[in-house]
């Protein structure tokens, strides 16, 4: 299939998946005259069981991951394949979750292993589940209704407008992007919509002043409508980032340190250039079926 082998081999060259260096899996550590020692309980459950279970969203996310069954592929695909190798198992992937937030529950509550499904850290998150160290580190965006910021700027910088904004920001509901709208602009109207979509339209109607969410999928908005330049603009926020991370129990700390072992083995974080060429070659791709 030409967008699965052209997504491999792009993958492959953003984020250095060929680069990753794992030893066997199945290898045990083996003292001098011994045996080999015993595994920790947290990582011998998953062994014992044979398969490493990964939670992700039932929506498609490339391209972090999109497809289905054997034909599931995408950055995050691959981070998982790539601990489960570690482990020296085979992963399973559960995706009944409906958001982001349902994707972090199945960890806490013993239904998966790890979540790995482009899922952002928070404080709120952190209470519930351990957090891998970061393999995307995102710069925060807004993309604005451009009238509506003509007449909030009308003169002014749009630095001071983004820093002190008193307007109406979409955001999707439940999700790590509505708790940062509360802390980053806390004069600002917050109103949650359902889905992306949802947010965009209420933008390019004026329903609200501006969307708010990461800088990659802020700038996808370009690449899925590129005639809503037009009436949108995007402002980058240099001064926050969205660490994009895996999800691990609480209680799991040889399991966390694998999976941030695996993520330290990749030659860089992918960065949101990446990323959207990623992406552009797989929109791409799929028009050219």
């Amino acid at each position: 299939m030409i967008f699965k082998s052209s997504m491999r081999a792009f993958v492959a060259v953003a984020i250095a998946t060929v680069s990753f260096g794992l030893s066997p899996a199945s290898a045990q550590v083996v003292a001098s005259g011994a045996a080999p020692l015993p595994l920790a309980p947290d990582v011998a459950a998953i062994v014992d069981r044979g398969t490493l279970i990964v939670a992700m969203t039932s929506f498609d996310n490339p391209p972090f991951y999109s497809g289905s069954g054997k034909h599931l592929e995408g950055i995050d695909v691959t981070l998982a394949e790539r601990v489960a190798e570690a482990l020296g198992v085979k992963v399973e992937f559960n995706r009944d979750a409906e958001t982001f937030n349902d994707v972090v529950a199945k960890v806490a509550l013993g239904q998966a292993d790890l979540a790995i499904s482009k899922i952002s850290r928070t404080h709120a998150r952190a209470q519930v589940v351990a957090f891998s160290e970061p393999y995307a580190r995102l710069r925060h965006a807004l993309i604005f209704n451009r009238l509506k910021l003509a007449r909030m700027t009308e003169g002014r910088d749009i630095a001071e407008v983004v820093r002190h904004f008193e307007g109406s920001i979409g955001v999707i509901e439940n999700s790590s992007f509505a708790t940062f709208a509360k802390e980053r602009f806390p004069h600002a109207t917050v109103v949650p919509f359902k889905t992306w979509d949802e947010v965009i339209e209420a933008t390019i109607a004026g329903k609200v002043d501006a969307s708010y969410r990461d800088e990659f999928e802020i700038r996808k908005v370009a690449v899925d409508r590129p005639d809503a330049s037009i009436s949108l603009r995007t402002v980058t926020i240099n001064d926050a980032r969205d660490s994009i991370a895996v999800a691990a129990p609480w209680d799991r700390p040889r399991l966390l340190g694998i999976v941030n072992q695996v993520i330290d083995e990749r030659a860089t974080q992918v960065t949101a250039d990446e990323l959207i060429a990623l992406y552009r070659a797989s929109t791409e791709t799929e028009g050219g079926h």
